[in-house]
């Protein structure tokens, strides 16, 4: 079973850039993209025993379901591994102060939180605001990595999950908990727990998540998003097709707003995609390298559904969907090469290479995520709405676990002309160039000088997927 929700629990911060994540397609059946803020990253990675994955999720069988506003459960473990204080951890701690509870199963493959979060916890020295991160991996591998790099503020040990069962969890997430000791929400990543904290002091918190129509005077209002209740583990079953089973597809314009991307062996629905990225995920083509007839270049939103008698592979069901796109747009598609205006990613002169990547733990089934951070050409609002290309100037950071195709791959899903890989390198490599947050957009020069890797604007034979009416 393979799922990809592109609705989850999210903050939505006041924040000036976006970033665009997606699975490499090397590592997932399933590929999916989506305009979200920045307080996503990263996206953690966490190993569970594989049964873990069914109804009952990672900590077990949820007996309990606490929401935003519920005075928040004592927290359960065995030992403390890290001590902000001398005092020993007490259930008084979760009231008198907010307390920020990071929930990692999986730590060590998780340096990237690490980091995020120390940096955090910096913020608010001698603040009334408590840090608590809750593991449970084996301390033959957490200790000596914690000797390693070291968490800051309070690092609790629960090998059995028993927090976050009580939490109402089937899947990691954060929670704030407010000075009255109560659960403000939930919520993924940590570079915004600034900006919530200080949302929570002049009470622009909400649980509510606003409508598409409505999204402009959610972001002018400057509230901040929160999850009322732990995240679920998305279920196949949850968008499985109501009608009967058939090797019909069934494609229909959307009436909603819910995105997603769900299937199993008998079925698989994709709900409120565009023609573009149903295109990309279909035939796993950038939608930068698809040309589609000029009626139907806009930004309507389809679902395409198919349930069958039997169990086919993805891949089969893939070819039918692909079919019963063509049908009910009444298009002929095919491939061609074309010389066109790309990026080129090559070397330097500089000698520098990037490093090669680290033989660690995938986590997840094996699925690895990159991510480029840009800045929009104008409002927040735009940007999310928007998923419209991007100049190579626009680009403030990237980050991938990848072969160099696999990052070029990456990095032009934003971009308004196709990247080109000409750098000849072979095997996996860290390309990581890092934000910088400043008023300066210096990304192709950090490019070269951190990886040695320069791009440049060319032109090329591309290969491109053209669709034309019938």
């Amino acid at each position: 079973e393979a799922i990809m929700k592109l609705t989850s629990a999210t903050v939505l911060p006041h924040s000036s850039a976006f970033s665009c994540f997606g699975c490499l397609s090397r590592f997932s059946v399933q590929k999916a993209f989506v305009m979200i803020a920045r307080s996503l990253l990263p996206f953690l990675a966490f190993a569970v025993p594989s049964a873990a994955f069914g109804q009952s999720g990672v900590y077990g069988p949820v007996m309990a379901h606490p929401k935003a506003g519920d005075p928040a459960p004592d927290l359960a473990f065995t030992k403390t591994l890290s001590f902000p204080v001398s005092d020993s951890w007490s259930p008084s701690n979760l009231s008198g102060q907010l307390t920020v509870l990071a929930f990692f199963p999986d730590t060590t493959d998780n340096l990237q939180s690490v980091t995020l979060w120390n940096a955090e916890v910096d913020k608010f020295v001698a603040k009334p605001i408590e840090f608590v991160w809750i593991t449970g991996e084996s301390e033959s591998t957490l200790k000596p990595w914690l000797q390693q790099h070291p968490i800051k503020g309070w690092v609790l040990y629960d090998p059995e999950g028993k927090t976050g069962n009580t939490y109402g969890m089937e899947m990691p997430a954060n929670v704030i908990i407010g000075a009255d000791g109560r659960i403000v929400g939930y919520f993924m990543g940590f570079p915004e727990i600034e900006n919530l904290v200080q949302a929570i002091q002049e009470g622009r918190i909400t649980t509510t998540r606003p409508s598409q129509a409505a999204f402009k005077a959610f972001n002018e209002s400057k509230q901040v998003l929160v999850e009322a209740e732990a995240p679920r583990m998305p279920r196949a079953e949850d968008h499985k097709p109501s009608f009967a089973p058939s090797f019909t597809v069934h494609v229909s314009p959307s009436r909603g707003e819910e995105r997603s991307n769900s299937s199993s062996g008998d079925f698989w629905a994709l709900q409120g995609f565009t023609l573009k990225e149903a295109i990309e995920l279909l035939y796993d083509f950038n939608p930068i390298r698809v040309q589609l007839p000029a009626s139907l270049e806009n930004d309507r939103h389809y679902d395409f559904s198919l349930l069958l008698p039997e169990q086919e592979s993805q891949e089969q069901m893939k070819e039918r969907i692909s079919i019963g796109l063509q049908d009910y747009f009444q298009l002929n598609v095919r491939h061609e090469n074309r010389l066109v205006d790309v990026y080129v990613l090559s070397l330097s002169s500089n000698g520098k290479l990037p490093p090669t990547k680290s033989p660690v733990h995938e986590g997840m089934g094996g699925e690895t995520v990159s991510s480029v951070t840009f800045e929009p050409p104008s409002g927040r609002d735009e940007a999310i709405a928007s998923t419209k290309p991007q100049p190579i100037d626009a680009i403030r950071g990237a980050s991938a676990d990848a072969t160099a195709d696999e990052f070029c791959h990456t990095l032009e899903f934003t971009l308004d002309r196709p990247v080109v890989n000409e750098t000849n390198l072979k095997g996996e490599f860290e390309f990581r160039v890092e934000d910088s947050k400043g008023a300066e957009n210096d990304f192709l020069e950090r490019l070269r000088d951190q990886l040695g890797l320069v791009i440049t604007p060319a032109q090329r034979n591309v290969e491109t997927l053209v669709f034309e009416h019938r």
